[in-house]
């Protein structure tokens, strides 16, 4: 994975820095923040990657975290804040 997309490998080695235990009761906001930085394809891998969750459940769940079942703005930009100071460095190459 690193050999063949570094800024992914650099999401992994972020995620799994600033979540060192896992990421419990931060799963559906996290999904939202990488899925406004990742592909679905690569949100997946990343989660697998850093995880060891099911990378195609990740993908279904992060649909779903963006649509349906979307957790509060607060919960989102709070998580974001945290992990912005832990060191993520990742941003959405639109904003």
């Amino acid at each position: 994975m690193s050999e063949d997309n570094p800024e992914l490998a650099d999401v992994v080695r972020e995620l799994v820095e600033i979540f060192p235990g896992g990421v419990d009761d931060d799963y559906y906001p996290l999904l939202v923040i990488l899925s406004d930085v990742l592909s679905e394809r690569n949100l997946g891998v990343a989660v697998h990657a850093a995880f060891g969750l099911d990378p195609y459940v990740a993908r279904n769940e992060a649909a779903d975290a963006c649509a349906g079942n979307r957790p509060s703005r607060r919960r989102i930009e709070d998580l974001r804040g945290r992990m912005t100071a832990k060191g993520w460095s990742i941003i959405d190459d639109e904003d």
